[in-house]
Formats: structure tokens, sequence, C-alpha cells
């Protein structure tokens, strides 16, 4: 059975081997992101992928995940970059065709493992529903400050059917929130177990076991390149690394494929504000690893390289 795990990590391309890039700083040993290092210990190369899709102007979060999840040019056809949340144009692209739903077709048992402790149970049709115009309808019950704030991956488990993990599955070790650690949830008032890097890839690794395919996001990248110190984004950063380090630690490379990629460039880069147009890394490590590095060369073409797979 083909094992595969995916991490997405916002915000994060391939920066120059200066102190303004903190991966470089960081010393990352499984994040390697600056030129001359690309390079894991075990001859695992890491490419540098294309997140431009040949658009002026800084890529962006719900254009590039949707080309990334899609498949699609969605900056072309979207006529630009778009940032933020997805809007009617791209949420018709993700309606009739996404990463998860075509997985599901395909009758591979795939899951998105990220949790959604507060909002979990309004994910039906019964509260939100995506309409095929791309519109988004919610029931007067759904929470008026979450409307605004329906993102790719969000909209990904609505087009394929999926019921998001919840509070309850994050005490089971079943499920992870975006910040894995869940020290923002419980400064909230949350009373939640707060997990290690080390923990976090165990949970990923246990889900891995009982399906196919695993996807994660992870976007504390991406908030951290806007809004934190240098200082604490290398912190993340090693954080980080030891997750990937741990989960690869658990893995075997002949059976199992990891895929770890961004949307856009951002936390590489302190000389800038806001997002760059750097590539965006590739890691590609086991099974597959080399398949995977010799088929993607964009954002666009990581699900047709997954769907072929799979196929």
């Amino acid at each position: 059975m083909k094992r595969m795990i995916f991490l997405f990590v916002d915000g994060c391309g391939v920066g120059r081997a200066d102190p303004g890039n903190p991966f470089f700083i960081a010393k990352s040993n499984y994040l390697p992101f600056w030129p001359g290092a690309m390079v894991l210990a075990d001859g695992t190369p890491v490419a540098a992928i294309d997140a431009t899709l040949g658009i002026p102007g800084p890529p962006q979060s719900a254009s590039g995940q949707t080309a990334l999840f899609c498949g699609s040019k969605a900056a072309a056809i979207a006529n630009r970059h778009r940032n933020g949340y997805p809007d009617r144009v791209l949420r018709r692209i993700i309606l009739k065709k996404n990463l998860l739903s075509e997985l599901d077709n395909k009758g591979v048992p795939a899951r998105f493992l990220n949790a959604y402790p507060v909002f979990d149970d309004y994910f039906s049709s019964k509260y939100i529903t995506i309409m095929p115009n791309g519109r988004l309808w919610f029931s007067p019950l759904f929470p008026e400050r979450f409307k605004r704030m329906i993102s790719v991956t969000s909209c990904m488990l609505l087009a394929s059917g999926q019921r998001p993990f919840g509070a309850a599955d994050i005490r089971r070790k079943k499920a992870l929130y975006q910040d894995y650690s869940n020290r923002q949830l419980n400064e909230k008032g949350f009373s939640l177990p707060e997990f290690s890097p080390e923990q976090a890839a165990g949970i990923i690794y246990d889900a891995s076991r009982r399906f196919e395919f695993i996807l994660y996001e992870y976007f504390q990248t991406d908030l951290y390149a806007h809004r934190r110190p240098f200082e604490e984004c290398v912190g993340l950063i090693r954080e980080l690394d030891t997750l990937v380090g741990a989960l690869l630690s658990r893995l075997d490379k002949k059976n199992d494929t990891l895929i770890l990629t961004s949307d856009h460039g951002n936390l590489e880069d302190f000389h800038l504000r806001g997002h760059s147009r750097n590539p965006v890394p590739l890691l590609a490590w086991g099974r597959h690893g080399g398949f995977l590095r010799k088929k993607v060369k964009s954002l666009s073409d990581v699900v047709p390289a997954l769907l072929e797979l799979f196929s």
C-alpha cells in the first residue's frame, strides 16, 4: 500500500545564504532552504519550484494554494495573484477539482489532518455550502466572524464532503491544530495537551498508518514572517525542523513518501516586507521522491503528479 504524507508549510521560499534568511541562520537540517545546502544528510535533494506561474507581482495565498491543491494555474484564471481567502472564481476551481475530492474518486483513503476545535460542528451542508457559481451559502447559525475566513483547504473539505477533526480528536492524538503545539489555543482558554515537535510528528505518523494519504497544513510560518521578529522566526524554524526530522526517522524510505512544499515565499527573506517571488522548496522523500522531483516544476504540477501515482 502506498503511504504518503503531504506537509503544506505556508509562506516558505528558497532564500539566499545570508543573515536575512532565518532558515540559513537556523542551520536547518531538514529545511535547508538556501543555495548550496539543498540536500538532506541521506542524500535526498530539495528542489526549487516556481510559484509565480507567469503572473507579475508577488504570489499570494489564495491563488497559490488553489494552484497547489487543484493543479490549475489559478492566478492566470483569476488574472492576478489573489491573497487571503479564495473568491468565487477560485472556489469554482476548487469545487470542480481538488486533491481530496480526486483521491476520494479514486477510492484512496485520504484525510486532512487539521482540527478545527471551535468550528468543526459547522462544516456540513446544514451550515455551509459552496454553490455551483462559487458563492458561499451560510445558515443563519454559522458564526458571523468566521464567514470571511473560509480558506482553500476549508473549501476542499466542503467540496470533498469531509468533516474536520475537532478538539476531542486533538486530545485523542488523532489530529493536530494548525499550531500543532496548541499553545495558542490554550492561551485562548482551551485545555488541550501541549505537543512537542516530536509528539506532533508521532501523531502525523500514526495517522499515516490509518490512511493512505495525509495532508497537514501549517501556516504559522507565514504568520510569523508577517508579525514576529527575526529571532522568533529562527526559533519556529528550529522547532519545525525537529518535527520533520522526527517524522522522517519513523518513516520507511522504501515504502513511504513525504512531500513538503509551500505556496509562496516570505519567511526566507527578511530583506523584504511581504511575500517574495522566490521559488518554493519541494522536499520529496522516500519511495516516490525521485518521480515527484522529476514531474513537479511548479505549484500546478503537484496534483497531476500525485494523481498519477495513485492511478
